[in-house]
């Protein structure tokens, strides 16, 4: 099978090395990247991947030909998630989108239109909803009865490294954006479906959010944050029979609960890793097969569905924020709102520097939000909510 993996950073590359590593397969997989192809060159042509690696300075081909792939995987910039999906789709092409599929739920719907138009296939990526210890903890609570409450951890670190790679962010992307297409669909596993925002707490500029959310009658409580104290990924379920939680900060975590603490997959260094079991699962359906559930484009909806009814708050607190803080040195915290909130090529720190120096009012203030995505996508910059 022809496979173009869209992207040239850390995970595009983590794809396709699994892509390359999975069994019984003989694969051709190029990487695509018209800002990092040089950097790709070097990259496929180690001896490791023995020469099934292909890297690309410009997007696949997508009308018929010898090069056309016959699955995509878009792994690049969210901005640019819409364009690369919707071009394979029209053309038939099955596709696998990493997350968050689109911030937009118009967006995510749109992408199924497509799909449904052409016959062809979208999936969005949940690499956890394919993680054997999530699955094991999933089945501990259940065995503990009803669920009451939940919380959930999901902190990063200034300087983690993961895969022996430096993890980076894309600073024009919230952090709820980035996190809930993780977080609800693992959630909605663990019985806590339909969830409604209550409250949100935003602290360090945006950089940690406090978020609270309603299942029914239940309470879900989330911590997401970015250049936190360090990585953490916990889970903490009340039920009827006690506390259940999962600690997966380092894979494959630990389930414990009041009976138990164990390894929560002791088959982890034997069997293939959550990103391989769900790769294999989108080709499987791309040669196909039916897809996966928990590759559901119906699971982006949801997340983006609820990070749109987060924005508007957000951006009104961030801008109401940003106006008491007017004068003020320029602080971490600062820093980071004024790089979300700047758009594409206006994050670097000198660039934020300058333009903070520069904003004296909230007339200028605003002039300078009027060039963000993120501003002019919520609802053209007329924001409204409250947190």
């Amino acid at each position: 099978m022809r496979i173009s993996v869209i992207g040239g950073g850390r995970w595009a590359r983590t794809i396709a090395a699994v892509l390359c590593g999975l069994p019984h397969r003989s694969d051709r997989i190029t990487l695509h990247s018209p800002s990092n192809f040089s950097g790709l060159a070097a990259w496929v042509a180690q001896p490791r991947f023995h020469g099934r690696l292909q890297a690309a300075e410009v997007w696949p081909p997508f009308r018929a030909g010898p090069d056309r792939p016959e699955a995509v995987i878009v792994a690049n910039r969210v901005d640019q998630h819409f364009a690369a999906a919707a071009s394979a789709l029209s053309a038939g092409i099955p596709v696998l989108v990493e997350k968050p599929v689109s911030p937009w739920v118009r967006h995510v719907k749109e992408l199924g239109d497509i799909a449904s138009a052409h016959a062809s296939v979208l999936a969005a990526s949940h690499v956890f909803l394919f993680a054997r210890y999530f699955q094991a903890y999933a089945e501990a609570v259940a065995a503990l009865g009803e669920p009451r409450s939940l919380r959930f951890v999901w902190t990063d670190g200034t300087a983690d490294v993961v895969r022996d790679e430096a993890k980076s962010y894309d600073a024009a992307v919230t952090v709820f954006d980035d996190v809930l297409p993780h977080i609800l669909p693992m959630i909605g596993r663990l019985q806590f479906r339909d969830c409604t925002l209550c409250s949100m707490d935003v602290q360090r500029g945006g950089a940690r959010l406090e978020i609270g959310l309603q299942s029914g009658a239940r309470p879900v409580s989330l911590l997401v944050a970015r250049n936190d104290d360090g990585r953490r990924r916990l889970i903490e379920i009340v039920t009827d029979n006690g506390v259940a939680t999962l600690d997966f900060a380092n894979e494959p975590g630990t389930i414990a609960t009041s009976h138990e603490r164990r390894n929560g997959d002791p088959l982890w260094d034997t069997a293939p890793r959550p990103l391989a079991t769900m790769l294999t699962a989108f080709l499987a359906a791309a040669e196909g097969g039916p897809l996966d559930p928990r590759l559901s484009p119906a699971l982006a909806t949801a997340s983006a569905s609820l990070a749109g009814a987060m924005r508007g708050a957000y951006i009104e607190h961030q801008v109401r924020w940003l106006e008491q803080r007017l004068g003020a040195p320029l602080d971490s915290s600062l820093h980071y709102a004024l790089a979300e909130l700047s758009g594409e090529g206006r994050g670097d720190g000198d660039t934020v520097s300058a333009a903070w120096s520069g904003i004296k009012d909230s007339v200028a203030l605003r002039s300078f939000l009027s060039g963000s995505p993120l501003w002019s996508e919520t609802e053209s910059g007329q924001v409204t909510g409250d947190l």
